[in-house]
């Protein structure tokens, strides 16, 4: 099965790039970043920078500055949700910041206007805090890149789902095991959307995590809330690793790896503002 990220419209197909590619494009961004900030600090070390530059000038360099750091940190994120950031993700954070602060310090020489040391302290501070603050809020919720799967767990793609806190009670009843998937669209009394139902994960001999795709057709007007419950199967750890309008990911963590082939059973559902 194909697993490119990729959004069908009839007569057209486009398909986004690969995670790797915005990394790589950010480390590209972040070499050259450090290169101009080392560039920067060595003549201004060796006495080669002289004449200050005006506030004007120095408005120009901090924000290209900034906009480089922000193209860095958004390639570099740009990733599915993890619960916590990597080392790695720290220290790209890190190594931005300093770079772009490097940068702009040795600019700012003796004798610069104290309003361009203003303009550029402002828009750096401005971005710094930008950045963090999205590294922080991302990280508690739980992060992954906006259109890429985890390549440590196995993924079974399946067709429109849902979730929220506890899944909305559903009358019907799981079908028969050959069928993987049973869902419901309604309209509740309190005019949201919902889609509720069931969906079975298999898992194989010695597999611990596995995540399962559920897309939304038609998309919901706005990212749903989304609750999912295990009904039967090995016991497990059971979190939403995405929501989108139009889809959710699941990822199941069981307590010991499978002794055999399973199929946890999981009932969800989805709810969001109706349309127009």
């Amino acid at each position: 099965m194909n697993s490119e990220p990729a959004i069908h419209i009839p007569g057209l197909h486009v398909a986004f790039p690969p995670k790797n590619l915005f990394r790589q494009a950010a480390a590209v961004a972040l070499a050259l970043l450090s290169a101009a900030a080392a560039l920067v600090v060595a003549r201004r070390l060796a006495g080669a920078l002289q004449n200050p530059l005006t506030p004007a000038s120095l408005l120009a360099v901090a924000l290209l500055t900034a906009t480089a750091a922000i193209a860095v940190r958004a390639g570099w994120l740009h990733r599915t949700p993890a619960t916590t950031s990597s080392w790695l993700d720290r220290a790209v954070m890190i190594w931005t910041s300093a770079a772009a602060v490097s940068l702009a310090a040795g600019l700012c020489l003796p004798g610069t206007s104290i309003a361009g040391v203003v303009v550029v302290g402002i828009v750096l501070s401005a971005e710094e805090c930008w950045a963090w603050l999205w590294l922080f809020r991302t990280q508690k919720r739980g992060r992954e890149s906006l259109f890429a799967f985890p390549s440590s767990v196995a993924s079974h793609a399946v067709a429109p789902t849902c979730e929220m806190n506890s899944p909305a009670p559903v009358s019907e009843e799981p079908f028969s095991e050959d069928i993987v998937q049973q869902l419901t669209r309604r309209l509740a009394a309190d005019g949201m959307e919902e889609l509720s139902g069931w969906l079975r994960v298999p898992v194989s001999p010695g597999q611990r995590t596995v995540s399962a795709h559920v897309a939304f057709c038609p998309p919901f007007y706005v990212t749903p809330e989304v609750a999912v419950e295990q009904l039967d199967g090995p016991e497990s750890r059971i979190k939403t690793g995405q929501r989108l309008p139009y889809g959710a990911r699941i990822d199941l963590k069981l307590t010991s790896p499978a002794e055999e082939a399973a199929t946890v059973l999981l009932q969800f559902s989805a709810r969001s503002v109706k349309r127009g």
